[in-house]
């Protein structure tokens, strides 16, 4: 990921350290995975509002929406390759060894939002 932009952004020294960490490990620049974290992030709040509003779909609109996937399925032309998944998978499998590493190293486990099932965050103050 080459850009000729290189702004200067300020983060905390715990995410500095992690990106800092996470490039060593993967022998990336710390701004290619930094663009790499910006890319997934704008692609699953996408997602996360493609899925609220299929769960808000009314009966109807739910017909309407799968009628005209079926119309798009019937129309001639060479078939769609199969997904091909293996790599998310790894990129997967790899990122959550990197948090668990993370988290037995030393990491304090806190994160930004409540954890499930609690209301209000806490927040640790340490030294």
């Amino acid at each position: 990921m080459a850009t000729n932009a290189r702004p200067l952004i300020r983060l905390p020294k715990r995410s500095y350290a992690t990106l800092k960490a996470l490039s060593k490990e993967t022998k990336k620049p710390m701004s290619d995975l930094a663009a790499e974290a910006i890319d997934r992030y704008e692609q699953e709040r996408f997602w996360d509002e493609f899925d609220r509003e299929l769960e808000a779909m009314t009966p109807e609109q739910w017909r309407q929406y799968r009628k005209e996937f079926a119309e798009w399925d019937a129309m001639p032309g060479p078939p769609l390759p199969a997904d091909d998944w293996s790599g998310q998978w790894r990129a997967d499998q790899k990122r959550i060894k990197a948090e668990a590493r993370r988290r037995m190293v030393g990491g304090s486990g806190a994160r930004s939002g409540p954890r499930a099932g609690r209301t209000t965050t806490r927040s640790r103050r340490v030294g």
